[in-house]
Order: structure tokens, then C-alpha cells, then sequence
């Protein structure tokens, strides 16, 4: 992972050119995760002045300024969004370029610039979300932080915290909530869920509690945060609040969120990881389990969630800056259900026992055909084989995020529901023409494999068929509590989930 030089006749270090197409890309990745899992290593340890020189180590490698520039201009959604500035680096002479302007840089003390302030729709609601867009060029500096970062803290996160972090996923939360509210027949477990969300988590953020837990990087990071907003050409101040839209700003969420666990008595004396179970006084029976800044907590009762967690809760949050939601912040009982990241859980007690249900919330349901709708309506002239190319991405994402969970029935509803967008489309389009049913299924639908009529182009190229999705609601494996990908001895174990395969596949 060593830098391009060469010595000239005067015995003097010279750089060489960086040619981005000729890059391998494999060593100099590995060289960065080396150094790494050599931070996660002594943060184990407690050794913090070696993790002090190893992260100084690592934003002065060549290899951390290629890994960064690559994921921000060229792997990363946002690498066709510039910030104030307009800049973009689309080409790969650009990209080497920008390496070679920023690799002189002090990333301990270096100068930001003003994000720009733009909204978003969220998801389902009527609702925006403010982002903060840094330039490409600040984005870049903050991925190098963040490799440095990251495996510190990933050594010291809570175990079931779970959003935006690496090798952790959505489903893992859920599978969680699962495990620890389930009714079982032999083990006893906590049935009442408080259903929790901080209002404006990321515009709240303490930054002065938040650059307490950071000092290495301590004087950069103040920079960002209090680099101030563009909006509509004006300038105002931040005094709180990490803005969305940043590449370091969902670690920074993380690391000030860190601690709610350890709140409840997660942790003995000696720092061992305590169960539910085994905790004393009122901690006994209680789960956090978070992502980013939703958060569940399942508790033996309700009169212990209001007497004691909330109390708990909100003393915890006061001192990040931070409150509870309102509106959205209620207490259920399994039985009655709880939605979480897009999924309803719910107990069910029939005869033959209690059944525990994962399934797509209705919102989410809702959600995704309106989605549907809408690109058609926005598409009325456009051929059905573009149809098909803008549909498809959609329903195989939705449909591959919830084929762990209970959805067969929601998947065939989904198929039943577009089926009949689709037909209106095609009747639609040929009003005028006085075409008959027949003619518009002939030129629009084809019969699949299993006879059924789809929306296809030709026998290749079909609209994706949501109930043909497997469904793997027993197959996933939730993430070892403590695991972490820069744990280097258990490089088997993340190379053997990552290779995980459909149990009925022949693969």
C-alpha cells in the first residue's frame, strides 16, 4: 500500500503520477482494512495511544486517500450531487486529481466549507427531510476520518445497535426484537414494547458532548460541525445537530446515541456483556435494541416502562441534547403489534400456540404501490419494455428486503394490485382506438412459465413477478451480538455470511 516514488539523481523522494486506470485495487484496500483491524485491535485492548498513531498512520496513506475518493466520486449515490462550490470529478483524470490536491492536506486541522441545505421527501409521508450537502471535496476528507474512525468505535458499540454500521443490517434489528419478545412455551419473555423515536435526531445533537467522545480528530470535526448552511444564498450558523447528507454524519449519529444500552445495565462491572435475564434491580427483563435513531425497548411490564424506562430514557437524551418524539413514541403489548423499519411484528395465539409474525407494515405496502402508481402516471407515452426497465428494480428491491419475513400473501397481493395498474396503463393508451381486451392482452401480456399472463416485452424480457419471490423467514441468521468485520480473527466467519446462500438453491 506503499506510495508511487522514485529517486532522482539527487537522492530525493519524488512522487509519481497516479494513473487511476492502471490502480489495483484489491492491495490497496487490503492495506487500508490491515490498518484497520490493527485499530480495532488495540481499542480492544485498551491500548489508546497505539490506536491514536495508527488512525495518524492511516489518514496519511495513499491508499485511504484512493479508497476515499473512489467511494465518494465514484461508487457512492451522491457522486453526481456537488455542494456549494458546483465541482464534480466524473472522469478518472479528475479523480487522480483530486488525490493529488488533497493527499498534502493536514486532515487533523483542515478547513471546511458551508454545506448546502436542500429537502427531500420521506418515505410515505407528506413530510420532507432537510439534507446538508458538503462539497466533494469535504465529503472526501470525511471518508478518510471515518475509515480511521469507524473501527474504534466499532470496537466499543453497544451489540444491538444496528444501523449504519458495517456487516449490520435492518433484518438483524428485526430478528432481535423477534428473539426478545417472542412467546415461547419454556422461557418467559418480556411482552411489552416501547416504541420510540428522538424528534430531529440529527439537528439536536450536542456537538459539545459529541467532540468529548472524538478527540483525535476533535478540531476537524468542530469544523464540520459548525461550518454553517447554505439556503436559498444565505448563510445561517449551526449550534446544534450533525447535518444529513454528510458520509461522517450517520457514525457521528452512532457514536452520540452510544451508551443507551449500558443506560439499562447491559454491562457488569468487569465490562461482560450481560442478558436480559441475568441483570439485577429493575434492569431485569429490559432489551434495547436500536437503529440509528429508531429504537425499540421490550420490558416485563407496562408500569415498568412508564415508572422507570421512560424516566431513564429522557435523562439519557437530555444529556446529548436530545427528546423523545411525542406522536411517535407509544407503548403496545406483542399481541397488538409494533411497526419497525417497514415491518409489522406481531404475536399471534392460536391453538396450536403463540406465533410470532413478521410481515411488510401496512404503510409500507401502501407506500410502495403508490410508488408504482406513480411512475406509471408519470410514464403514459413510454413503451412497456421501459416500463418493465423502470418497474422491475423496484419490485425485485422491495421484494428481496422482505423475503425474510412472513410476506407470501403480501407478495401475491402486490402482483394482484400492479397486475391491475398495468392493465389500466394499456387500456388507457388505446381508448381511441377502439381496441378490443383481447388485442390489448395479445400485444401487452405473455404466459410465464407457470401459465400465468405477465407483463412482458418478449418471452425474455417480463415485468418481475413479486410471488415468485422465495421466502426465507426461518433462513436468516442474525449477527453475533459483538462481531465486527475488523475483527481479523473472524475473517472466516464474515466471508462465510457474505457467501450466504438460499437453502433451497444448488448452489
Amino acid at each position: 500500500m506503499g506510495q508511487p516514488v522514485e529517486r532522482n539523481s539527487g537522492h530525493a523522494l519524488t512522487r509519481k503520477p497516479i494513473c487511476w486506470e492502471t490502480i489495483d485495487w484489491t492491495p490497496v484496500e487490503d492495506g487500508v482494512r490491515l490498518i484497520q483491524e490493527r485499530i480495532f485491535r488495540a481499542t480492544r485492548d485498551g491500548n489508546l495511544v497505539r490506536v491514536k498513531n495508527l488512525q495518524k498512520m492511516l489518514v496519511r496513506s495513499l491508499g485511504a486517500w484512493l479508497v476515499a475518493v473512489r467511494r465518494v466520486t465514484q461508487e457512492n449515490k451522491g457522486r453526481y450531487t456537488p455542494g456549494i462550490d458546483g465541482k464534480l470529478y466524473p472522469n478518472t483524470e479528475a479523480r487522480a486529481g483530486l488525490v493529488e490536491e488533497l493527499r498534502g492536506v493536514n486532515v487533523m486541522n483542515c478547513d471546511c466549507q458551508p454545506v448546502l441545505r436542500t429537502y427531500i421527501p420521506k418515505p410515505g409521508k407528506d413530510e420532507k427531510r432537510p439534507l446538508g450537502i458538503p462539497t466533494i471535496r469535504d465529503r472526501v476528507l470525511q471518508m478518510v476520518v471515518k475509515l480511521a474512525l469507524e473501527p474504534e468505535w466499532e470496537a466499543k458499540f453497544e451489540p444491538n445497535s444496528y444501523g449504519f454500521r458495517p456487516g449490520r443490517r435492518c433484518m438483524d434489528a428485526v430478528i432481535q426484537i423477534k428473539n426478545s419478545a417472542e412467546a415461547g412455551k419454556v422461557r418467559r419473555r418480556s411482552a411489552w414494547i416501547l416504541d420510540g423515536d428522538i424528534a430531529k435526531c440529527f439537528d439536536n445533537i450536542d456537538h459539545e458532548v459529541l467532540l468529548r467522545k472524538v478527540p483525535v480528530f476533535e478540531r476537524t470535526i468542530r469544523r464540520w460541525l459548525k461550518a454553517g448552511i447554505i439556503e436559498f444564498g444565505r448563510f445561517y450558523r449551526t449550534k446544534a445537530g450533525t447535518p444529513q447528507g454528510g458520509v461522517i454524519s450517520p457514525l457521528l449519529a452512532n457514536i452520540a446515541l452510544d451508551g443507551m444500552e449500558r443506560y439499562f445495565g447491559a454491562y457488569s462491572k468487569n465490562r461482560r456483556y450481560l442478558t436480559p435475564s441475568s441483570r439485577g434491580g429493575m434492569n431485569r427483563g429490559i432489551t434495547v435494541i436500536r437503529y440509528a435513531d429508531d429504537f425499540v425497548i421490550i420490558a416485563p411490564s407496562r408500569e415498568i416502562i412508564i415508572e422507570y424506562v421512560l424516566p431513564r430514557l429522557r435523562e439519557f437524551l437530555v444529556g446529548r441534547g436530545m427528546a423523545l418524539h411525542g406522536g411517535k413514541t407509544r407503548i403496545v403489548h406483542r399481541d397488538e403489534g409494533v411497526n419497525f423499519l417497514g415491518f409489522n411484528l406481531r404475536n399471534f395465539n392460536r391453538s396450536d400456540g403463540p406465533h410470532f409474525i413478521i410481515q411488510p407494515s401496512k404503510e409500507a405496502i401502501k407506500w410502495h404501490l403508490a410508488h408504482v402508481k406513480e411512475i406509471l402516471s408519470w410514464n403514459k407515452q413510454a413503451t412497456h419494455a421501459e416500463i418493465i426497465d423502470r418497474l422491475n428494480p423496484i419490485l425485485r428491491g422491495w421484494a428481496e428486503y422482505y423475503k425474510y419475513s412472513n410476506a407470501k400473501k403480501v407478495f401475491q397481493y402486490i402482483d394482484y394490485r400492479v397486475f391491475g395498474m398495468l392493465w389500466r396503463w394499456c387500456r388507457r393508451r388505446h381508448e381511441r382506438e377502439g381496441k378490443g381486451l383481447r388485442w390489448i392482452r395479445q400485444k401487452y401480456f405473455k404466459r410465464d412459465r407457470r401459465r400465468r399472463w405477465v407483463f412482458a416485452d418478449t418471452e425474455e424480457h417480463q415485468l418481475f413477478a413479486t410471488a415468485y419471490q422465495r421466502i426465507y423467514a426461518r433462513f436468516y441468521r442474525k449477527v453475533v451480538l459483538h462481531h465486527s468485520p475488523f475483527d481479523a480473527t473472524l475473517r472466516e466467519y464474515w466471508r462465510k455470511r457474505h457467501e450466504m446462500v438460499d437453502p433451497d438453491s444448488n448452489e
